[in-house]
């Protein structure tokens, strides 16, 4: 004590170091991280503000005596993941040269729901002889700037199963350097998504975009034929190393009709026999996306004939199910020999289907013996008649 109050200019000189010291911190904007040693860590912005589902990235600097230091995210709160990379690779350890620092990458990936609120992360450097922690605080809030994002102008859109879906989105980097972006989707299975720059005709799976810039995207969703009615979502991303932005697609299925009347074997047409009742086995598909209701059946037939089917009627057909139906045809006993044609129908009120039957009519063999018993007769008559009155 003696010693300093007889040395005003030390004490003078110290106290000016001292400030020295805090204008300098104070200037730089950064946050001095708990130290011991001579090793540090810090980052000009230790406490930000991120979107649920968000991604932040901290620039690190590590400062000390020279040698290799251990990093790594001492703690996170649940679900969030926090990784530390070096010119684009994962790390765990840097090297600090002599009389110099290292840098690194710090990167955060906040869960989509996440609530708002204050949330804190440490990293922590490990060097041979000392240590040092960064607190970092991060604030969740809803609707945030910042961040790289994706948007799509209307994520819900609906339509028949033969339909494709068109969606506008816009991808922003809102980072402050460059990024490569590659895209992607996770859709049902079936489904194909495309996506293209606006207004061209090109398809694209990256690209790269300016610190601060935006891209408009056309984002294609494609369904596969005869898919079922209902919702289906698809979830597009745009990732550029280890993060990645989302968004959510919806595409609602609002159902085709369609019937397909057919036989089993794919041939259509019958023999029958004049007067009497054939069957012809029918085949019927739903090949639309929504069920059917109240399946009816008719028919067109030549005067006189007449159609009946079992079933009658189908209460329910389901998408994709298939159907056996028989037509009895009961033809004319009027009818000559030859084609004729008779016109099926199966209706509902969303759809119909038609086949047209070539039936042959074959005319009873009653009548063909009959006939032949007729002509004998007249043969014999003609016989007898002959020996009966040739003599004279």
């Amino acid at each position: 004590m003696l010693y300093l109050h007889h040395n005003p200019g030390f004490i003078k000189r110290t106290l000016s170091l001292l400030f020295s010291v805090f204008f300098i911190l104070a200037m730089t904007g950064t946050k001095p991280a708990y130290a011991y040693g001579n090793l540090t860590v810090f980052t000009p912005y230790p406490g930000v503000t991120a979107q649920p589902g968000g991604s932040v990235s901290f620039p690190l600097t590590i400062s000390g005596p020279p040698g290799y230091v251990t990093l790594k995210v001492a703690s996170l709160p649940a679900g969030w993941t926090g990784q530390i990379y070096g010119d684009g690779r994962e790390i765990h350890e840097v090297f600090i040269p002599s009389d110099d620092s290292s840098r690194a990458e710090l990167r955060v990936q906040i869960p989509q729901s996440q609530k708002n609120g204050d949330y804190d992360l440490t990293v922590e450097a490990v060097g041979a002889k000392s240590r040092a922690t960064l607190s970092i605080n991060i604030k969740v809030k809803a609707g945030a700037s910042g961040g790289d994002k994706l948007d799509v102008q209307y994520p819900s859109l609906s339509g028949p199963d033969t339909a494709s879906y068109s969606f506008r989105a816009t991808l922003s980097n809102n980072s402050g350097h460059g990024r490569f972006y590659s895209l992607g989707a996770s859709a049902p299975e079936g489904w194909q998504v495309f996506f293209k720059p606006a207004y061209q005709e090109n398809q694209i799976t990256s690209l790269s975009l300016d610190a601060g810039k935006t891209q408009d995207l056309d984002v294609t969703v494609q369904p596969p034929k005869g898919v079922k009615a209902g919702k289906y979502s698809i979830t597009v991303a745009a990732v550029s190393g280890s993060e990645a932005v989302k968004t959510n697609l919806e595409v609602v299925i609002t159902g085709t009709y369609r019937l397909n009347l057919t036989t089993p074997s794919g041939r259509l047409n019958a023999d029958v026999t004049a007067g009497r009742k054939g069957a012809v086995t029918l085949q019927l598909e739903n090949d639309g996306s929504a069920d059917l209701q109240n399946i009816s059946f008719s028919a067109q037939t030549p005067q006189n004939w007449a159609v009946t089917f079992e079933p009658s009627s189908i209460d329910r057909l389901a998408s994709g199910e298939k159907r056996q139906v028989t037509a009895f045809i009961n033809s004319s006993g009027k009818a000559i020999a030859g084609d004729y044609v008779v016109s099926i129908t199966a209706s509902t009120r969303e759809t119909t289907a038609d086949a047209d039957i070539r039936v042959t009519v074959h005319t009873s063999t009653l009548w063909g013996v009959v006939g032949a018993i007729i002509v004998i007769g007249v043969i014999l008559w003609v016989m007898w008649t002959f020996k009966k009155y040739g003599r004279r």
